[in-house]
Protein backbone atom coordinates (compact mmCIF):
# COMPACT_ATOMS: atom_id res chain seq x y z
CA UNK A 1 0.00 0.00 0.00
CA UNK A 2 1.39 3.22 -1.26
CA UNK A 3 1.72 6.42 0.55
CA UNK A 4 -1.45 8.21 -1.25
CA UNK A 5 -3.44 4.67 -1.04
CA UNK A 6 -2.85 5.40 3.17
CA UNK A 7 -3.39 8.99 3.23
CA UNK A 8 -6.92 8.47 1.55
CA UNK A 9 -8.00 5.65 3.76
CA UNK A 10 -7.26 7.91 6.46
CA UNK A 11 -9.27 10.42 4.94
CA UNK A 12 -12.40 8.49 4.31
CA UNK A 13 -12.62 6.62 7.51
CA UNK A 14 -12.05 10.48 9.38
CA UNK A 15 -14.88 11.56 7.09
CA UNK A 16 -17.13 8.81 7.26
CA UNK A 17 -16.69 9.30 11.64
CA UNK A 18 -17.46 12.58 11.15
CA UNK A 19 -20.69 11.96 9.29
CA UNK A 20 -21.60 9.61 11.66
CA UNK A 21 -21.50 12.47 14.62
CA UNK A 22 -23.74 14.61 12.56
CA UNK A 23 -26.23 12.50 12.20
CA UNK A 24 -26.27 11.73 15.86
CA UNK A 25 -26.44 15.12 16.70
CA UNK A 26 -29.22 16.08 13.92
CA UNK A 27 -31.12 13.63 16.01
CA UNK A 28 -30.40 14.73 19.39
CA UNK A 29 -31.50 18.36 17.90
CA UNK A 30 -34.23 17.00 16.33
CA UNK A 31 -35.76 15.69 19.78
CA UNK A 32 -34.99 18.60 21.87
CA UNK A 33 -36.78 20.86 19.57
CA UNK A 34 -40.01 18.29 19.59
CA UNK A 35 -40.09 19.49 23.07
CA UNK A 36 -39.40 22.87 23.00
CA UNK A 37 -36.25 23.00 24.06
CA UNK A 38 -32.49 24.26 22.71
CA UNK A 39 -29.80 22.14 24.11
CA UNK A 40 -28.25 18.59 22.26
CA UNK A 41 -27.22 17.61 25.47
CA UNK A 42 -30.88 17.65 26.25
CA UNK A 43 -31.67 16.06 23.68
CA UNK A 44 -29.11 12.71 24.09
CA UNK A 45 -30.59 12.58 27.62
CA UNK A 46 -33.63 12.59 26.68
CA UNK A 47 -33.05 9.45 24.30
CA UNK A 48 -30.98 7.63 26.50
CA UNK A 49 -33.74 8.03 29.22
CA UNK A 50 -32.31 10.40 31.41
CA UNK A 51 -34.53 12.68 31.51
CA UNK A 52 -38.72 12.06 32.05
CA UNK A 53 -41.21 14.81 30.57
CA UNK A 54 -44.79 15.11 31.79
CA UNK A 55 -47.28 14.78 28.77
CA UNK A 56 -49.17 17.86 30.96
CA UNK A 57 -46.28 19.65 31.65
CA UNK A 58 -45.99 19.56 35.48
CA UNK A 59 -42.53 20.50 36.77
CA UNK A 60 -43.31 18.11 39.49
CA UNK A 61 -43.60 15.24 37.93
CA UNK A 62 -40.77 16.25 36.23
CA UNK A 63 -38.84 16.29 38.70
CA UNK A 64 -39.90 13.06 40.02
CA UNK A 65 -38.50 11.23 37.23
CA UNK A 66 -42.17 9.71 36.88
CA UNK A 67 -45.73 10.51 37.01
CA UNK A 68 -48.44 9.39 39.19
CA UNK A 69 -51.55 9.96 37.54
CA UNK A 70 -52.18 13.48 38.98
CA UNK A 71 -51.92 15.52 36.03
Amino acid sequence: MTREEKIKKKQTRSFSRKQKRIKKDQSYIDTARSYDRLSISWGRRKQIGQVHCCEMGYSCCEERGYCNGDC
